[in-house]
């Protein structure tokens, strides 16, 4: 029985690291390519394509990582090195979910009330982004100072109430929160759109539908395993589907690795906005 269980870890670290490569060989340069369409290619003083750049920049940073997890997979490494690469997922993945929070949150604003975003010039704009960086950073320690090596493995042991608060309160701040303003924001920003029907708005709200739609699909799964973990051990319990748990905590690295897509998907639309003569949804946003 104790053989059967280690070929299992075995077996599960193979799977992890294996997607984990996966997603690093078509992420990175997809996101690569999308930073040099984006600075080549989209308007330079749209904040929509700057929150496009930055949540671009946070996928690569969260997606460079993987070779350095796929290693922590397999071998035995230390405490600082453990600490390290948490640090740099933590505080991508933060970035980027408070990214996409935004980008619906701005939609909703910027045509609800145009007039109040007017006020905004680039310099408030820039502290905007550089702000969503803080937060992240901030956002990360908790869960930083509380990751482990447990058995040769790089992970957190929720085996106090303390733990278990920090964690319970990393899927409030990076899936309740930013899902209740991204549904909300979409709601009042559909009511919007069908009262005044326009292609050149359709088009970049598509756009960004698409991208929540996959962070969705990717972040669910995540967050679920791991409040049903928070709540089992709350109940004195063993928490279900312990295997389960490790392949779906490599979904929110596939979200960074299809983001991409999703641009080059717009892509062809986005170029053409930017022809004379042409009605800019960029420019609108």
């Amino acid at each position: 029985m104790p053989n059967q269980t280690a070929s299992t870890w075995s077996t599960d670290n193979l799977v992890r690291s294996t997607l984990m490569g996966l997603f690093f060989i078509v992420g990175v340069p997809g996101n690569i390519a999308v930073i040099v369409l984006i600075v080549w290619l989209f308007k330079k003083n749209n904040f929509t394509v700057h929150l496009m750049l930055n949540l671009a920049v946070a996928d690569n940073l969260c997606l460079i990582t993987l070779p350095g997890w796929i290693y922590i997979e397999l071998n035995s490494v230390g405490q600082e090195t453990c600490l390290f690469f948490t640090a740099l997922v933590y505080c991508s993945m933060y970035s980027s979910v408070m990214t996409v929070s935004a980008l619906s949150l701005y939609r909703c604003l910027r045509i609800r009330h145009p007039q109040l975003w007017s006020r905004m010039d680039r310099r408030k704009e820039r502290v905007l982004l550089f702000s969503i960086w803080v937060l992240a950073l901030v956002f990360s320690c908790p869960g930083v100072f509380t990751q482990d090596m447990l058995k040769g493995e790089c992970k957190r042991d929720l085996n106090s109430s303390g733990r278990l608060i920090v964690a319970a309160l990393e899927s409030l701040i990076g899936f309740v929160l930013p899902l209740i303003i991204i549904l909300t924001s979409y709601y009042y920003l559909h009511k919007m759109m069908t009262q005044r029907m326009k292609k050149h708005r359709q088009r970049l709200t598509q756009l960004v539908a698409r991208i929540i739609i996959m962070f969705l699909i990717c972040w669910f799964p995540h967050h679920i395993i791991k409040l049903t973990d928070i709540f089992a051990r709350f109940l004195n319990s063993e928490p279900p589907l312990p295997y389960i748990s490790y392949i779906v905590g490599c979904l929110p690295f596939l979200n960074s690795c299809l983001n991409p897509f999703l641009y080059a998907f717009s892509s062809k639309n986005l170029r053409q906005q930017k022809q004379p003569g042409h009605s800019l949804a960029m420019s609108s946003t």
